[in-house]
């Protein structure tokens, strides 16, 4: 469907989207490991689409990939998919006819498959990172999706960064809680390079599957498109004092993707591992 959200800041014109649900990303999917999935897809859009479920393993006939494992699904019409969940882990749905326009224009969602024995961690959080080319003076997104330049290069890279469909993504959170962090690059090209600032971490999870014991965060967390990271981390930073998750803006300069502001504490000191 189309939709209207406010993805740049406050006094810009408000952009105009495709939207699963009328939402940027589209809604959570979330259901147990080895429960059976089924959703339709209405496509109240004026173009064919489909959805891919990214990472699930199933049948061929429900993977949405147009012209390969189904017929797209055209203005007006409907289909039905249902699958069963056999792995737990971070994935994500997204359209697949013409998806480098369908998903830059906001056709993408995450889809989480709860493990039956979680990890012991106060909160779970999904963050949902993607760029957007946005005109400033209109507030449309750029439409030139088969520009021959960014083709041939590093492909559509936008101009204003967030998550879960915010610029300003923020989260409250306090001193020595432990989150899990589910991360999921739903951008066309952008290769997002990230830092935890106030954080200390460790991956337990790379594209849906669990690492066989957690690795220590010791360096930069690079994200490709498409590609999924778990990480659990400890607020390690105390009230009002910086946090969260910082993207790489230029060679040596850091800005806030999405930010945890510390208020109080949850524990006298941190879990460790």
């Amino acid at each position: 469907m189309r939709a209207t959200v406010q993805l740049a800041p406050e006094g810009y014109p408000a952009t105009q989207v495709w939207s699963y649900g009328g939402t940027i990303p589209g809604p959570v999917i979330r259901a147990a490991q080895g429960a059976r999935l089924e959703r339709r897809l209405v496509n109240r859009l004026d173009v064919p689409s489909s959805v891919h479920w990214h990472g699930i393993r199933i049948d061929n006939a429900m993977d949405g990939v147009a012209g390969l494992t189904q017929v797209p699904v055209p203005p007006g019409g409907s289909f039905d998919y249902a699958f069963d969940l056999p792995d737990a882990g971070t994935y994500w749905y997204h359209a697949h006819t013409n998806s480098m326009e369908q998903v830059a224009r906001g056709l993408s969602g995450a889809l989480i498959v709860d493990e039956p024995s979680p990890p012991d961690v106060d909160r779970d959080e999904i963050l949902m990172l993607d760029d957007w080319l946005i005109d400033p003076e209109t507030g449309r997104l750029a439409d030139d999706f088969a520009n021959p330049m960014m083709r041939s290069h590093a492909g559509r890279m936008g101009n204003l960064a967030g998550v879960n469909g915010r610029w300003d993504f923020a989260l409250e959170a306090k001193q020595n809680e432990r989150l899990r962090l589910r991360l999921i690059n739903a951008a066309n090209a952008r290769i997002f390079v990230l830092r935890l600032e106030g954080l200390a971490g460790w991956t337990v999870a790379l594209d849906g599957m669990p690492l066989e014991a957690p690795e220590p965060v010791t360096a930069e967390i690079v994200l490709a498109p498409a590609q999924r990271v778990d990480l659990i981390v400890d607020v390690t930073a105390g009230q009002g004092a910086p946090a969260g998750l910082l993207m790489q803006a230029g060679q040596d300069s850091w800005e806030a993707l999405a930010e945890l502001r510390v208020t109080g504490r949850a524990a006298a000191r941190a879990n460790g591992w």
